[in-house]
């Protein structure tokens, strides 16, 4: 959540964050258990831009489309030669006057534009970094400002000066997504009681109760209903501190009333929604369950497939919003609407998780209301919002509220506290006034004295319900650097990790040793990410997603492990190589198989940047396959097999399926299809390796220590002539299996195919090396190499060349 450093310090005396800047302020917070991940600046820095307005507005004598303007800003007016369409006389504008420097340090000078003086210039949005408050086509006019304002420098009467805090809130603080609820953690922080908004509503004209009621049916998805009508509206845009306050914090500028209800909404996390009170049939609302196949339009323009559990918002004769989570296209409000009724609701949690689930439809108004929103807080966001509606668009708020309250009790829930359980579980112990000062600083009740204390649970902290969750709001505050560092008891002998993990651990130190680092992707996946011709086939679907879009299990880890890759050569990696050990999933003869597997993935550069490789190399098949080797040979001891693999979405001539020495299938190798990359939104080559780990089993965890040959080795060179169909690594097995006492290895050292080998031949050249416990002979060597030929010839029809 975006929090703004200033609009923070309204809820606080003048003067209370003097001694606290925002990254101090971040630090505590953080300590405090909100983590806030980043400290920035809210918009980009400028100076010397005042606000100032046009008096004069003319045509340049030599241009004819440039304006010659007289601009005051308070000390006298200038001349400013403006080149927008949109410049009026008696707008405000900002004013970047002679000496003034704009985002991307540049000056503002006095300069002759078309034979005519300019002292400044008259600034569009995006030319002061704020793209977000206006756009490109023309001058940035001030909404709301005053004559008073005319000189003032624009950051300060807009509050661009200002920080923003990114907190992240985990899912049980609901009451953290707001300001007034980081403000209630401040408290402590600051040493200071906050005040909550002044509310200065004035009520005139016709009761709203004559107008309007309201009724719920739904009691269960909506306890608590409220509204209030304010007529005589003109909707229009909102002043500009409201929008730049909104902008600040994520928010998008619409008009001026709904701009007020997200204000309320962010200030206080009480979601609203207002509605064209024209359009509300009856001028009646009634909160009930949606019917059995009814269907509903939301702003959104979707029509939407409703069910029974889904708590509407309807009038007299129709549905006008999806409680808690969106409003309907046929009652909001526009530029024509002249009455809204303004609606303010709790919702419960439970049900409103589930409407979005089911509608496909997030929120910010769901997103609070599914994790908890204060059931006390209706009455004062209405009153703050209809307030502020009425201020701002010229309204009237017709006395009173509308509404309907069908809470079960509205009792705060009572915990009790022994200091000796808090010491059982932090290990020091605390003083009744230690604690009692924290918890109130947090709003929470606190009765009783010395042993035990009774603490009442303020409305707004669903997370708190038992003992141990008070301990640890006072252990927080208090600071976890209080709690003592004991060491655990250990036995005096290890205790015995069981074999399988102990070979997943070794397996993931081989990928490790051959550079990979560990990735750990989700194991669901959407059909559309994983594009035409990936290996999609017998997808397994869940029955119960956390998202629609990724809905299926992956069948394979690279297309998980594809998206981390992509993700990182986007921002700049220039290498990447990643593993993860973990399950992939398929329909086989009607059931769900489960497999367990490790996937390589790489991309780009062969090694890492260095001086002395100017002209860095890149990481192909055959870096792929000699990592497979390299990690099958130090975790399992094997020697695979590659054989020509016709997978689809591999490529066509990089590719292979491998298999171990007895013939077993173990997975597969090569580089993605280029066209499957691609639609995985990745344009640089891609290679991936995937190895079924049930073929392994679980090999013997002891060390293979071989003793050197303290006797040379003796090496002889062969160039075979084999049929283009015939596979390096079969002819290296045929080799192997040949019965050689002395050979000790064998391996490919070249391939060559061109005139000097018959028609579809190819030359293949191994390199053998021989050893034993004595000094062998050539004759010895000889021999071996020429039972070898034989049997080559045999059974391969193979030559030498």
């Amino acid at each position: 959540m975006k929090v703004s450093y200033r609009w923070l310090a309204t809820f606080f005396p003048a003067g209370a964050f003097d001694d606290l800047p925002a990254e101090e302020l971040g630090r505590r917070l953080t300590a405090q258990g909100l983590a806030v991940d980043d400290v920035r600046p809210a918009f980009p820095t400028f100076e010397g831009v005042v606000l100032g307005r046009v008096i004069e507005a003319g045509p340049h004598p030599n241009a004819d489309r440039l304006t010659l303007c007289s601009v005051e800003a308070g000390d006298g007016a200038r001349q400013v030669v403006c080149g927008a369409p949109n410049v009026e006389v008696g707008a405000i504008y900002g004013y970047a006057t002679v000496g003034s420097r704009l985002p991307g340090d540049r000056q503002i000078r006095r300069a002759k534009i078309r034979g005519v003086e300019s002292l400044g210039m008259l600034c569009s949005a995006p030319e002061l970094g704020l793209d977000a408050l206006g756009g490109a086509e023309g001058i940035w006019p001030i909404a709301g400002a005053r004559e008073s304002d005319l000189g003032r420098d624009l950051r300060d009467v807009l509050g661009l000066d200002d920080a923003i805090l990114e907190i992240d809130v985990t899912s049980n603080r609901g009451d953290a997504l707001s300001h007034l609820g980081i403000a209630r953690e401040l408290q402590w922080i600051v040493g200071s009681d906050l005040s909550l908004p002044v509310v200065e509503l004035e009520e005139r004209g016709e009761p709203a109760s004559a107008r309007a009621d309201v009724e719920i049916e739904d009691a269960e998805g909506c306890p608590r209903y409220f509204g209030r009508i304010i007529e005589r509206i003109v909707v229009g845009t909102s002043p500009a501190w409201l929008q730049t306050r909104l902008v600040a914090v994520g928010q998008r500028p619409v008009s001026d009333v709904v701009d007020v209800t997200n204000h309320a909404m962010l200030e206080l996390g009480q979601p609203l929604h207002p509605f064209d009170f024209e359009r509300i049939a009856g001028g009646r609302i009634v909160v009930r369950r949606a019917k059995e196949g009814e269907r509903f339009v939301t702003l959104d323009g979707r029509e939407r497939a409703l069910e029974p559990d889904i708590t509407m918002i309807c009038d007299s004769e129709k549905p006008v919003a999806v409680g808690g989570v969106m409003g309907g296209l046929d009652s909001e409000v526009g530029p024509g609407t002249t009455t809204v009724f303004l609606e303010s609701a709790h919702f419960d949690p439970t049900r409103i998780s589930r409407a979005v689930r089911r509608l496909g439809l997030p929120s910010e108004a769901s997103t609070r209301f599914a994790r908890g929103v204060d059931p006390e807080l209706p009455e004062l966001a209405l009153d703050r919002a209809a307030a502020m509606i009425a201020a701002l668009t010229g309204g009237t708020v017709a006395p009173g509220r509308v509404g309907d309250d069908r809470r079960a009790g509205s009792g705060r829930s009572r915990i009790e506290l022994r200091s000796t359980r808090y010491e059982a579980l932090i290990g020091v112990p605390v003083a009744p006034a230690e604690a009692r000062a924290a918890l109130e600083a947090l709003g929470f009740g606190v009765e009783g004295g010395e042993g035990t204390l009774t603490v009442s649970v303020p409305s707004w902290r669903f997370d708190v319900c038992r003992e141990a969750d008070v301990i640890e709001e006072v252990a927080r505050l208090e600071g976890y650097e209080i709690v003592p560092a004991i060491p655990l008891p250990t036995p005096p002998v290890a205790p015995a990790i069981e074999a399988r993990p102990r070979f997943l651990e070794r397996l993931s130190e081989a990928a490790r040793a051959s550079g990979f680092d560990e990735a750990c992707t989700p194991s669901f996946v959407g059909q559309d990410a994983l594009g035409k011709g990936s290996p999609i086939d017998n997808l397994v679907e869940i029955r119960n997603p956390i998202s629609k879009a990724d809905r299926f299990l992956r069948p394979f880890i690279a297309t998980t492990l594809a998206r981390a890759i992509g993700h990182n050569r986007k921002r700049g990696a220039e290498r990447v190589k990643l593993f993860e050990i973990g399950h992939a999933f398929a329909v086989q003869g009607g059931e769900v198989v489960e497999t367990e597997r490790i996937g390589l993935a790489a991309s780009g550069a062969r090694f890492p940047a260095h001086w002395s490789r100017p002209d860095p190399e890149e990481y192909d098949f055959w870096d792929l396959k000699g990592d497979v080797e390299d990690v099958l040979a130090i975790v399992a001891g094997l020697s695979p097999r590659f054989l020509t693999g016709v997978r689809p979405w591999l490529h066509p001539g990089r590719q292979a399926e491998v298999e171990g020495p007895g013939g077993e299938a173990m997975g597969v190798c090569g580089e993605v299809h280029p066209a499957v990359a691609r639609e995985w939104g990745i344009d640089e080559r891609l290679f991936v390796a995937e190895l079924d780990l049930s073929g392994l089993g679980t090999p013997a965890d002891r060390g293979r220590v071989a003793e050197w040959s303290r006797e040379p080795a003796v090496e002889r060179d062969l160039a075979l002539v084999v049929p283009t169909g015939d596979a390096a690594a079969g002819i290296l097995a045929a080799v192997q299996e040949a019965g050689l006492e002395d050979l000790a290895r064998v391996r490919v050292f070249d391939r060559y195919a061109g005139p000097q080998v018959p028609a579809g031949h190819y030359s293949l050249g191994l390199r053998l090396t021989f050893e034993a416990d004595r000094t062998l002979t050539d004759e010895e060597v000889d021999e071996q190499v020429k039972r070898l030929l034989d049997r080559l010839r045999e059974e391969r029809n193979y030559e030498i060349r």
